[in-house]
C-alpha cells in the first residue's frame, strides 16, 4: 500500500555537506512562485466571494505552514523533493463556486474531494492509473501548462525592458562560467541582478506600511450540500490527482526520483480534511515547485532544497498578513522573468520525453489540447474540467486508436515482467525498413524502425554486457524475453555468433527478416537508431565520445575483472608462464587503476556525462554490479567511497534495480 523509503539514504552529516548555494536559490524562486501569483489568486477570488479578512489570512496560513509541514515531513522520509501545497486549478473552481454556495459548503465538498483521496492511497488506484498512463502524454501536457511561463518570461523583455535584461545577462554570464556557477547558481544571480534593478528603478516598493501580525486560523464548520457536492468533488479530484499530482510525479520521474504516489494521494486527501476545516482549497503535489525544486545539482540532494522551501513556506503562513502585503509589491516581470529561466530546464525535459518516440500521436494531441488554456476566447471546459485533463483524456484516446503497439508494449511493462515477446509476425511480413535513423548524436528525424517479431536475448549467464543490453531495453520500453543458453554451439560451422560473446540479440524471428547482433556496442547502437526515444546517448558529439570512454573503460575493467575471476577459479595454480603472478598482479593493477580513473572521471556528479542518464551511465553501473558478483573479496567500496556513493544512487533507479538488483 504504502511506499517504503529507500534504505539506503543520506544521513545528517552527509546532508550538510552537501548543501549548495543552488539549493537556496531553488527554494527562493519556488517560494517566490507560490507567494505571489497564486497568493494574489486567492486574494481576488476571495474579495469577490465576500470572504472575510480573517478566513482569508486562515486560509494562506493553514495552505503555506500545513504545506510546509507535510513539505518537509515527506521530503525527510523519502529523501525526495516532495513539495504540497494547494491547488491553484480547485482555487479556480472555488472562486466560481463561491457565486453559487455558501463557503461552508464548498469546504463540505473540499472534505468529501479528500476523503475520496485517502480511498484512492489506501487501494492504490491512483497508482493503477498513473502506471497505464503514457508517461510522453502525461509530459506533453506537463509541457502545454509550463508553456505559459516560457511566454511570460518573453513577455517580461516588453513590460520591464531593464529588469529582465539583466536577469537574462546574469543568467547567461554564470550559466557559461561553470567553475563559478557550482558556487553562485545562475538562476541566483539573475534573481539578484533582477531585484537590484527593480529597487534601482523604485519598482519593488511598499504600497503599506508593515505592522508584525502573527496569523490566527479561523475554523469553518462545513455543510455537505448534494448541489455542491455534486457540482464540485469530480472537477476538485481531477484537479489534484490529474492536473497538479500527476505532473509532479511525471517531473520527478523524469530526472531520476522514485515518488511514492500512493503515499502522496493518501497525504494530500489527510490535507485536504485538515486544512479544508481552516478554509484551505485541497491539497496537492504541486507541479511548479517541484520542477524549481529538481531543476539542478544531484539528483540524491534535490531534498535539501524542499526542506528549505518548506521553512519558507511555514514562515510565510505564520506571518501571513504581513508576508503577503510584502510579496505582492514585487514587479510582476521580475516574477515571469526568474520563473521563465528556472523552467527552463522543466519545459524543455517535458518536450523532449514527450515528443519524438512512442506515444508521439496521443502526445501532440494532448499538447494542443491542453495549449488552449492559452489563447484568448477559447476555454476548454467540459463539466466544469480545464483544459490539461482533457488534453490527457484525448491524447490517451488517441493512442488508444493509432498507437496500440506502443501500449501493449507499456502493459508488459506495467505488469513487471521483463518483458513478454512482441506478437508473432504475420505470413507476409513487411520489408524491413533500411536503418537510415540518427546514430550516436544525431536527431531522431528519419529513424528507422525495429523488425516485427519478438525480441530475444541470449545469454548463458547475465554478465555486464548482457546487463548493459537488458537495461536498455528496458530504458527503451522494448519488451524481450531473457533465453538462458549458450550463444554458439562448437562444431556446427559458420556460426550466427562467431566471436562466441555475450549476449546475442535477435530482433525479429529467426529467419525471414530477422537480426541477430552479437557485439554490446553494436546492439545499443542498433537500439538508439531504431528507438532514438528516450535517447541513451547525447547528442552533442563531444559528449558523445565522452560516453564512449566511459564503456571502453568499463569493458577494460571487466575483462581484467574476469581475468581474475578465471584465475582464483582454478583448482591448481596455473602452468603457463604468461600466467605468473605478475601476470595476475598486471590484471588487479588494470582493475584498481580504472576504478580510481572512474571515480576522479565522476567526481560528485549525478550522471558520468552531462546531466542526463546515458550509455555511460549503464555501463559503469554494470561494471560495478559484476565487480560485486565475480570478485566479492574486493574491497572496491572502502577504497572508492565516492563511486560507491554514485552506484549506491544509481542502483534506485527502476531500470538498473530490475536488472541489477537480482
Amino acid at each position: 500500500m504504502f511506499e517504503r523509503p529507500a534504505p539506503d539514504r543520506p544521513r545528517l552529516a552527509e546532508t550538510l555537506l552537501a548543501v549548495r548555494p543552488h539549493h537556496l536559490a531553488n527554494a527562493v524562486v519556488a517560494f517566490l512562485f507560490a507567494s505571489t501569483g497564486p497568493v494574489a489568486l486567492i486574494l481576488t477570488i476571495g474579495i469577490a466571494g465576500g470572504l472575510s479578512t480573517e478566513t482569508l489570512s486562515s486560509w494562506i496560513f493553514i495552505g503555506f505552514a500545513g504545506g510546509g509541514a507535510i513539505t518537509f515531513a515527506m521530503s525527510w522520509l523519502y529523501k525526495q523533493p516532495l513539495a504540497f501545497a494547494w491547488t491553484i486549478s480547485g482555487t479556480a473552481i472555488a472562486g466560481q463556486a463561491l457565486l453559487k454556495y455558501p463557503f461552508s459548503e464548498i469546504v463540505g465538498a473540499y472534505m468529501v474531494t479528500g476523503a475520496a483521496m485517502i480511498l484512492l492511497g489506501l487501494s492504490s488506484g491512483f497508482k493503477a492509473i498513473m502506471r497505464f498512463v503514457p508517461q510522453p502524454i502525461v509530459m506533453a501536457m506537463v509541457a502545454g501548462v509550463f508553456l505559459k511561463f516560457g511566454i511570460l518570461a518573453v513577455d517580461a523583455f516588453d513590460k520591464e525592458l531593464k529588469i529582465a535584461l539583466a536577469a537574462l545577462i546574469a543568467w547567461v554570464v554564470f550559466s557559461f562560467w561553470k567553475p563559478v556557477a557550482r558556487f553562485l547558481p545562475p538562476v541566483l544571480m539573475a534573481l539578484l541582478a533582477a531585484g537590484y534593478m527593480a529597487v534601482e528603478g523604485g519598482q519593488f516598493a511598499l504600497k503599506d506600511e508593515l505592522t508584525l501580525q502573527i496569523a490566527r486560523p479561523d475554523a469553518i464548520h462545513p455543510v455537505f450540500s448534494k448541489a455542491a457536492l455534486l457540482d464540485l468533488v469530480l472537477p476538485l479530484l481531477v484537479s489534484v490527482l490529474a492536473l497538479q499530482n500527476a505532473q509532479g510525479i511525471a517531473i520527478l520521474r523524469v530526472v531520476g526520483h522514485d515518488p511514492p504516489t500512493n503515499t502522496s494521494t493518501f497525504v494530500c486527501g489527510a490535507g485536504s480534511l485538515l486544512f479544508g476545516a481552516y478554509g484551505s482549497v485541497n491539497t496537492c503535489m504541486t507541479g511548479p515547485t517541484n520542477a524549481i525544486l529538481s531543476s539542478s545539482g544531484p539528483v540524491r540532494f534535490h531534498f535539501v532544497g524542499a526542506y528549505l522551501w518548506a521553512a519558507l513556506a511555514i514562515a510565510f503562513g505564520l506571518l501571513s498578513p504581513v508576508v503577503t502585503r510584502l510579496a505582492l509589491s514585487v514587479p510582476e516581470s521580475f516574477i515571469y522573468i526568474i520563473g521563465g529561466l528556472a523552467m527552463l530546464p522543466v519545459l524543455q525535459q517535458a518536450f523532449t520525453a514527450g515528443f519524438g518516440g512512442r506515444f508521439a500521436i496521443g502526445a501532440t494531441v494532448s499538447l494542443v489540447v491542453t495549449v488552449t488554456d492559452l489563447i484568448p476566447g477559447v476555454d476548454v471546459n467540459l463539466l466544469g474540467i480545464g483544459a490539461p485533463f482533457w488534453g490527457l483524456v484525448f491524447g490517451a484516446a488517441t493512442s488508444l486508436l493509432l498507437e496500440r503497439r506502443d501500449y501493449a508494449e507499456l502493459i508488459a511493462a506495467g505488469n513487471g515482467r521483463p518483458a513478454e515477446p512482441a506478437p508473432e509476425p504475420k505470413e507476409e511480413a513487411p520489408a524491413q525498413k533500411a536503418l537510415s535513423g540518427p546514430g550516436p548524436g544525431r536527431t531522431p528525424a528519419d529513424a528507422g524502425q525495429l523488425p516485427d517479431g519478438p525480441v530475444a536475448v541470449v545469454s548463458p549467464a547475465p554478465g555486464p554486457d548482457t546487463s548493459r543490453v537488458l537495461i536498455a531495453l528496458r530504458e527503451k520500453g522494448l519488451a524481450y524475453r531473457l533465453v538462458e543458453d549458450m550463444t554458439w554451439r562448437p562444431g556446427e560451422g559458420v556460426s550466427e555468433n562467431p566471436l562466441n560473446r555475450n549476449p546475442l540479440v535477435r530482433f525479429g524471428p529467426e529467419t525471414n527478416g530477422g537480426i541477430a547482433l552479437w557485439d554490446p556496442r553494436t546492439i545499443l547502437d542498433y537500439l538508439e537508431t531504431v528507438r532514438p526515444v528516450p535517447a541513451l546517448m547525447p547528442s552533442d558529439p563531444a559528449e558523445v565520445f565522452e560516453v564512449k570512454t566511459w564503456e571502453a573503460l568499463a569493458e577494460g575493467v571487466n575483462a581484467a575483472a574476469v581475468d581474475l575471476y578465471i584465475a582464483g577459479a582454478r583448482r591448481e595454480p596455473p602452468e603457463a608462464p604468461d600466467l605468473d603472478g605478475d601476470w595476475l598482479a598486471r590484471r588487479r593493477t588494470r582493475m584498481r587503476d580504472g576504478l580510481a580513473t572512474a571515480e576522479n572521471m565522476l567526481g560528485d556528479r549525478p550522471c558520468t556525462v552531462g546531466a542526463r542518464f546515458s550509455r555511460g551511465d549503464i555501463a559503469l553501473a554494470a561494471m560495478l554490479a559484476h565487480l560485486d558478483r565475480q570478485l566479492p573479496d574486493e574491497d572496491w567500496r572502502s577504497a572508492r567511497p565516492g563511486l560507491a556513493a554514485w552506484f549506491d544512487e544509481i542502483s534506485k533507479r527502476g531500470t538498473v534495480a530490475a536488472v541489477l538488483g537480482g
